[in-house]
């Protein structure tokens, strides 16, 4: 990460990812089954106390279903399980290994304690922590990349709001689609503001600019990122088809698949 711009970064974060510590839990601890704490994260009354747990599964699903609309999700922790998973966690971090593949494997290793950290709705590993609001896997967006993206190559992906730009992310690939750094538009450096098709070649010139080369440039409007990323699977390729039609999304670079004459 270098050169990010406070605003359109945060704008991204807004966009893309979900906090599972900015939503609304019920959060049930306890200790081979002998509860040690039962609270809602935001100081809420709910009902269903309880004061041991036999079945977390059960339970989370009764407790969700009691407080509907209260929370957004249940978890039940049990004490030793959380402290041999963060245990394993710190175990596997090594400092010559792939950040992403540690950040992966910290939401993979949630898995082998189905029984001992519970949520619900949703398992664990697709619920706590930050999650990805994109309406995809990791492997249809590395999918996506090998598609859409020249290797050794910079994409640039934005949304525009009203008449300016709102966010972005300026990312270089290497020959093996490894993502190498990521940036967002500099407003210091690149005029931001504009009609959409305006600020895209602005921010591909910006960019080529500094020497590199963009083989993706996609600016999208702000209700049709909003389309884009809800649009799951096959549906995600036919909204950008029926968007970029629409005219709601901007392709400064683009391989032939993904133009519209």
């Amino acid at each position: 990460m270098a050169d990010i711009d406070v605003d359109q970064w945060r704008n991204a974060q807004a966009l893309l990812l979900r906090s599972a510590k900015g939503a609304r839990r019920l959060v049930v601890i306890h200790e081979a089954g002998r509860v040690l704490k039962f609270r809602h994260t935001h100081g809420q009354e709910v009902t269903g106390r309880v004061d041991t747990v036999t079945d977390p599964h059960g339970l989370a699903r009764e407790l969700f279903d009691a407080n509907d609309g209260v929370v957004d999700f249940v978890v039940i922790m049990e004490r030793r399980a959380v402290d041999a998973y963060f245990a394993q966690v710190q175990d596997a971090w090594d400092i010559d290994a792939d950040l992403d593949v540690f950040v992966q494997g910290t939401y993979a290793a949630l898995d082998a304690y189905s029984d001992g950290i519970v949520t619900y709705p949703g398992t664990a590993r697709d619920t706590l922590g930050l999650q990805w609001r994109i309406g995809a896997s990791l492997e249809d967006v590395n999918a996506a990349a090998r598609a859409f993206v020249a290797p050794g190559t910079t994409a640039i992906l934005g949304v525009h709001d009203g008449t300016s730009l709102w966010t972005s992310l300026v990312l270089d690939l290497d020959e093996e689609w490894k993502v190498t750094s990521i940036t967002t538009a500099d407003p210091s450096l690149v005029d931001i503001h504009g009609s959409r098709p305006e600020v895209t070649d602005r921010l591909v010139a910006w960019v080529e600019g500094t020497g590199k080369h963009v083989s993706l440039a996609v600016v999208a409007d702000r209700a049709a990122a909003d389309e884009l990323l809800a649009a799951r699977g096959p549906a995600k390729a036919a909204a950008f088809r029926s968007l970029l039609t629409q005219g709601q999304l901007s392709v400064g670079r683009a391989p032939e698949a993904l133009r519209v004459d």
